[in-house]
């Protein structure tokens, strides 16, 4: 077994984390060292000695979790309880235990979560997407460059998440470079630091043109292809282009959403791409390519949209027929 000399567990969880920080995403890092601040906390002794570790932790933290925090989703505890459980398989990959049962705790683990039962995403209404957008489309031109900056960029900001089903976090990280014009479409990094490429709908592709042609005074000194393809056109950005953050779309999109009267449609980035993944399965059956567009690693996260689009069209056929009486002869 590897020495771990001085190393305790604080110690190698954030060598874990480090490790784990080259391959994921901030936001899973960040997460991640949630879970095992928890985790060390319900431990008995500060600081832990590696030797300590034992069978028992995870089951007993799971039980916390659940004991303290009622109502805890499914979907948090396994979360909580993969990263515990990542952490010990890093301590036997790395020599520093090599007695850990990890299958065995996995199985008691297993059967403490139950099964996940993953819902439907709630997918808005054509007609809720449509009204967003008819509310970007509406504000009246301004005469000061930098709110009709602001005003170009958030009709382009609606069109491109209806159109290309990007997730918020991709659509803040575009750069100029990574749009590609002879495609309509752009490379965009997802979950994993994985790369794919997205869409656009020719409406989309028109607003960043009218977008960008807005902002061509902004941003001088700075080559284009670094650019941000959506930026900050606040005073407090002054003449840098600043890219905007998620929270700023979540905040762009719930004030269209009110100007458009449709507050009581719960409607947030993330939904705009459940519109489109429905809206995709619907119109072509495609699976596959739809599990492809959205960057899903598994094929079971993109078939809930199946179900979705099933209902939807159920409900039209209800509504086809509801007040269809006796066979016509």
């Amino acid at each position: 077994m590897r020495g771990p000399g001085d190393l305790d567990v604080a110690g190698a969880m954030d060598r874990f984390l480090a490790d784990l920080s080259i391959g994921k995403s901030p936001a899973t890092v960040t997460t991640y060292r949630t879970a095992l601040r928890h985790f060390q906390a319900g431990l008995k002794a500060s600081p832990v000695p590696l030797a300590d570790l034992d069978e028992e932790q995870p089951i007993e933290f799971a039980r916390r979790l659940v004991r303290e925090r009622p109502g805890l989703p499914k979907a948090t505890l396994l979360t909580y309880t993969t990263a515990v459980m990542r952490f010990y398989a890093y301590l036997l990959r790395e020599g520093y235990r090599s007695d850990l049962p990890l299958p065995r705790i996995a199985e008691r683990l297993k059967a403490m979560r139950g099964k996940r039962v993953r819902g439907l995403p709630r997918v808005p209404e054509d007609a809720v997407v449509e009204a967003i957008l008819a509310a970007a489309r509406k504000r009246p031109p301004r005469d000061e460059a930098h709110l009709e900056c602001i005003r170009l960029r958030d009709i382009a900001i609606i069109e491109c998440l209806r159109g290309s089903g990007m997730r918020v976090s991709e659509l803040v990280g575009l750069r100029r470079s990574d749009l590609v014009r002879s495609q309509q479409s752009a490379r965009v990094t997802g979950k994993g630091s994985k790369v794919r490429i997205v869409y656009f709908t020719p409406a989309a592709w028109r607003s960043l043109d009218t977008y960008f042609a807005a902002r061509s005074e902004t941003g001088a000194g700075r080559s284009i292809a670094l650019q941000p393809v959506f930026a900050r056109h606040d005073r407090g950005a002054g003449s840098h282009l600043l890219p905007l953050s998620t929270k700023s779309i979540r905040q762009i999109v719930k004030e269209l959403a009110s100007a458009a009267r449709q507050e009581d449609a719960g409607v947030t980035p993330h939904r705009f791409r459940a519109w489109f993944a429905t809206h995709l399965v619907e119109t072509t059956g495609d699976l596959a390519a739809t599990q492809d567009m959205l960057g899903h690693e598994s094929a079971d996260t993109t078939r809930v949209y199946t179900r979705v689009a099933s209902q939807r069209l159920r409900e039209l056929h209800r509504l086809a027929f509801e007040d269809d009486g006796p066979a016509r002869r």
